[in-house]
């Protein structure tokens, strides 16, 4: 069922009454050692080249969106840490935090074409304190081809009034949030 009505209570005009809000953030597969997050995306015009064939760059946007979404799925959301975060110890209102890419490397093993729908899964390989290590496969999702392998490894960090960063730890509370990994690696 569509709502035509005005958006009230968070339900915009024309879309699905009822429309659970992750939805857009893909899902988690809970496997006896570890979560899968997966996500969905298509392949729009603006990612490719004139060939129709997804530009290199665009790879690592669509990692990018999977693990915000993964995050967000896990209950942290960044947009909030950038304003006053919850997952601080001590608790600091003046205190931002924020993931940051350390290093990424990426293995391209095939071209995805204008018009495919790609599943980015992702998966924690190792967790600390401070940092955290992702591996992330990129799949055509009708064939189920690897198109291309992203490992990452992401900082938490404090920002300052004047942007500067420094090593965070993560709080308990978020920690548990990644409650699949050993959290003393």
């Amino acid at each position: 069922m569509t709502s035509n009505r005005p958006a009230e209570h968070g339900t915009p005009e024309g879309v699905p009454e009822g429309l659970p809000e992750g939805l857009l953030d893909g899902w988690c597969e809970r496997l006896p050692d570890e979560d899968i997050h997966h996500y969905l995306l298509r392949v729009h015009y603006e990612d490719t080249d004139l060939g129709g064939i997804v530009y290199h760059a665009n790879y690592l946007k669509f990692a990018e969106r999977a693990r915000s979404a993964y995050l967000r799925l896990l209950g942290i959301n960044q947009e909030d840490n950038l304003k006053t975060p919850p997952d601080v110890e001590p608790r600091d209102s003046q205190v931002k935090s924020a993931f940051v890419v350390r290093r990424a490397e990426i293995d391209f093993m095939q071209a995805a074409g204008l018009g495919d729908v790609l599943r980015v899964q992702s998966r924690v390989v190792s967790l600390s304190r401070v940092r955290l290590k992702i591996e992330q496969l990129i799949k055509n999702h009708q064939t189920g081809h690897i198109l291309a392998g992203v490992f990452v490894d992401i900082t938490h960090v404090k920002l300052d009034e004047v942007g500067a960063i420094t090593p965070l730890r993560m709080a308990d509370v978020m920690m548990q949030k990644f409650n699949t990994i050993d959290k003393d690696k």
